[in-house]
């Protein structure tokens, strides 16, 4: 190296493309020559020897200060040497940025949904539901929905009548997923439903009203989507755990019975916020 009118020196130069480089000693068929200006301080050439090639490169421009100007050549040099050394510096800065920082605060997404199911009640319902999503995780989150179903002028084998059902149950759920589109996220979920049932029936020989207890396990899917704003997307089963029979009394004075059948199916749509 001949410093020349530059303050550059060789020791701190060495150490300064070392330290870009990420290694102590280079291959023995490379050979680095920088050379200073004679009376500009802030102009220097350097040359890199490859394999009986050269590459030559000045600056004219070099910055005032002294580190500065060290750092500035080294680095040219280190990215004559090796180009990829700027691709990996900001890979493992974009590491540790995101390391230090701290992690982001989960979402909560707040759903309301208008929900329309089958055999949930005794047969076909309508109803509603409101709830809120808390994300623990990236990947997993917590749910609790508020939801109420209607159920209209359902019959029992050998009885002349009908009866209406509405139901209204709070419904805790784990889920788990991620997104599997720009602006679309995936889950799975399972939980259970718990509420009350009330029964009114109209037209039997016998009419009477009933509430009892309606307790079910419940798991599906829901989509999160954005299509002009957000909306939630679920379909879900509904598997009955604790769920009284429907009575009432035929012509002949008999009792009738309708047991709630296995399963159901749930489809809810409505919008979401997130906050």
């Amino acid at each position: 190296m001949v410093a020349g009118a530059t303050c550059l020196e060789e020791g701190p130069l060495e150490t300064e493309v070392q330290t870009w480089l990420g290694r102590d000693r280079l291959s023995a068929d490379l050979h680095v020559h920088v050379t200073g200006d004679e009376r500009d301080a802030r102009s220097v050439v350097f040359r890199i020897v490859r394999q009986g090639k050269t590459r030559e490169r000045r600056f004219n421009h070099l910055p005032p200060d002294c580190e500065d100007a060290t750092a500035v050549v080294a680095l040219a040099i280190a990215l004559s040497i090796d180009a990829t050394v700027v691709p990996e510096l900001a890979r493992a800065q974009a590491g540790d940025d995101a390391s230090a920082s701290p992690s982001a605060p989960p979402e909560r997404v707040f759903a309301a949904q208008v929900a329309a199911g089958y055999e949930v009640l005794p047969g076909a319902s309508l109803g509603a539901a409101v709830g809120i999503e808390y994300g623990l995780f990236g990947w997993l989150s917590v749910r609790a929905d508020v939801l109420g179903q209607f159920s209209w002028s359902n019959s029992i084998q050998d009885a002349t009548g009908v009866f209406d059902a509405v139901v209204g149950a709070v419904a805790p759920q784990v889920c788990a997923g991620g997104p599997v589109a720009p602006r679309v996220r995936f889950e799975l979920c399972s939980g259970a439903a718990a509420g009350l049932v009330h029964v009114q029936g109209r037209g039997y020989a016998v009419s009477r009203s009933a509430t009892g207890s309606w307790i079910v396990a419940s798991g599906g899917a829901r989509v999160l989507f954005d299509a002009g704003i957000s909306w939630a997307l679920d379909v879900g089963g509904i598997f009955p755990l604790h769920v009284p029979a429907f009575q009432a009394q035929n012509g002949a004075g008999e009792n009738v019975y309708r047991s709630p059948s296995a399963a159901g199916a749930l489809l809810s749509v409505g919008p979401a916020f997130t906050f």
